[in-house]
């Protein structure tokens, strides 16, 4: 991606740059820290690594200051609670430490999913995310919001960018604006269920190792429809490569197995790639100096599927 990688999206601190209360505090819990390795991937600032111990165990810790604007993120993560058999890092503990909120997981040997065409990874992905609805309904955790109330406040672009079309706005887009702004929430009514969704699932939340392919990062939880997690898998194959019919092929049966209807899926398609137009031009986060570049390309990816959909001209 340019970014070409979950690793060039993020900047984060290099374990000896992080305040010394933090890591005095989590060698409290934790016992000596001997190796720290620090994970650039992901999209949020902050701590990120994989921590080696002096007794051998090693683990994953997270952690962003309490008063940033994205600590919510963690907290809700810290609330999910997945069931043992789900294919994620079990959540040892969380803590408030040094002033900031940090998670620890089991480790995980693993590396992110390769998703291009001809990639085994693909098969492994599709079919881990299609059985999610199978382990988290109905939803383990009942305060997480619904996915149509949660997700009406973000997926979406259109109307907005229909008001003030941008000068560099996609052709096929500017001359579908009224269109794509009337269509692109139509797929609210078939948002919500009981299952526990992900909500953010992209290359750099997917970890493959021999055996297993786990789903990491549950900060944005939602209970809805298990389609959409299944949904939200096409434009980021799409984005690795895969032409659209090729994209949708891959995720068609575990797809159709939820029900969901074909004109759903298109106004989903129609959404998402108005949420990631619209926040591709916003203002850089702070240490995340690349997101809107992916974005920018996301946002592409994410057109080609709409325009594949619609066959509008």
């Amino acid at each position: 991606m340019t970014p070409s990688s979950p690793s060039d999206t993020a900047v984060r601190p290099a374990w000896a740059d992080l305040p010394r209360p933090l890591r005095d505090g989590l060698a409290a819990r934790l016992g000596e820290v001997r190796r720290a390795h620090v994970q650039t991937g992901g999209f949020t600032p902050g701590l990120a690594a994989r921590l080696q111990l002096a007794d051998g165990d090693q683990v994953f810790a997270k952690g962003i200051p309490a008063d940033h604007a994205l600590a919510g993120k963690y907290q809700a993560e810290a609330r999910t609670a997945l069931p043992d058999i789900a294919p994620a890092p079990r959540l040892r503990w969380d803590a408030v430490i040094g002033g900031w909120i940090v998670l620890v997981f089991d480790d995980v040997a693993g590396r992110h999913a390769d998703l291009p065409p001809g990639s085994s990874d693909v098969a492994r992905v599709v079919a881990m995310v299609g059985g999610l609805a199978s382990v988290l309904t109905p939803c383990p955790a009942p305060k997480v919001p619904a996915a149509a109330a949660e997700l009406s406040d973000m997926v979406h672009g259109w109307r907005e960018l229909a008001a003030s079309p941008p000068a560099d706005l996609n052709g096929w887009a500017r001359r579908n604006l009224d269109r794509l702004a009337r269509t692109e929430t139509a797929w609210l009514t078939a948002a919500d269920g009981d299952t526990l969704l992900h909500g953010d699932i992209n290359r750099s939340n997917l970890l493959v190792t021999d055996d297993e392919v786990y789903l990491v990062d549950w900060a944005q939880p939602v209970r809805g429809a298990p389609w959409l997690d299944l949904a939200d898998l096409i434009p980021h194959l799409i984005l690795a490569g895969h032409t659209p019919p090729a994209a949708e092929q891959a995720v068609a049966p575990a797809i159709t197995a939820t029900g969901v209807s074909a004109q759903t899926i298109t106004s989903y398609a129609i959404a998402f790639a108005g949420y990631w137009s619209r926040t591709s031009r916003d203002p850089a986060p702070p240490d995340v100096p690349n997101l809107r570049k992916y974005q920018a390309r996301a946002a592409h990816a994410a057109l080609t599927w709409a325009a594949h959909r619609t066959r509008w001209s």
